[in-house]
């Protein structure tokens, strides 16, 4: 607490370096979140996105349909001495995501303040890097949460009684996760939209 930030910086990158996701400590570890249930948002996109604007490019391409406002905040990004850290806290970051997903840790999907509208298909791009099945990955986002919540009677899958909320997309997601990027309808309370006219609605670029 009383260390400057840069300290504190090199403090957490130092304990981030040391963890090791495969040593039998990590396991059990794991093991013990599995068994009291709890429930982790990782966030891991977020993280992504504190690397150079050209190299979070070529996997976001969110970033290129930005609102004007939100274009200055994302953008311009050079290289940085802290780049080799942050790869490396992403890097850690998905072997921990894989470690606790293996020992049946509830994983469920966010992005604090990312890129909006994206930034959860990238999420979910990397829990499939992490090691999840694309329909695991797509559960983190739908059904795991929805049970975390208790409200998995009346969100988090497509059944009769449920809401029909969802996404038609271009693609087969389960074959590549990265088809849930092609969003051609989006249904919500019982109406169909043309998802390029709500991006226009807001400043996006479609």
């Amino acid at each position: 607490g009383d260390l400057p930030p840069n300290e504190r910086g090199g403090k957490l990158d130092r304990a981030i370096a040391a963890f090791d996701p495969a040593a039998a400590a990590a396991h059990k570890l794991a093991a013990w979140f599995a068994a009291h249930h709890l429930v982790f948002d990782p966030t891991i996109a977020l993280y992504e996105l504190r690397l150079p604007s050209a190299e979070v490019a070529k996997v976001e391409p969110g970033l290129a349909k930005l609102a004007p406002p939100l274009v200055a905040a994302y953008s311009g990004r050079g290289p940085s001495p802290d780049d080799d850290a942050t790869r490396r806290r992403v890097d850690k970051g998905l072997a921990v995501i894989g470690l606790l997903h293996k020992a049946g840790v509830a994983i469920v999907a966010g992005t604090d303040q990312a890129v909006p509208g994206h930034s959860l298909h990238r999420e979910l791009e990397l829990y499939v890097k992490a090691g999840f099945t694309p329909l695991e990955a797509i559960q983190a986002a739908t059904l795991v949460p929805a049970r975390a919540l208790k409200k998995d009677r009346e969100l988090g899958t497509v059944e009769a009684g449920k809401r029909a909320d969802f996404i038609l997309v271009d693609g087969d997601p389960l074959a590549d996760i990265s088809a849930l990027r092609q969003v051609r309808v989006v249904v919500t309370g019982g109406k169909a939209y043309d998802p390029a006219k709500l991006w226009r609605s807001v400043g996006f670029t479609p």
